[in-house]
């Protein structure tokens, strides 16, 4: 249990709120999952458009 109490406490707060929720939980992954193309996309491209 003191294991558990320990890990909680290094863990960040809007962590533990979106764990506890599954709507923000949701929204995260769905969040995450259309960030990331568009993350992929631009650091692909970045480089074209540098002088």
């Amino acid at each position: 249990m003191e294991e558990r109490k320990q890990t909680a406490e290094v863990l960040p707060q809007w962590y533990g709120k979106m764990l506890s929720s599954p709507i923000l939980l949701l929204l995260f992954v769905v969040a995450v999952f259309l960030a990331s193309p568009l993350l992929l996309v631009y650091g692909a491209l970045s480089p074209l458009f540098r002088r």
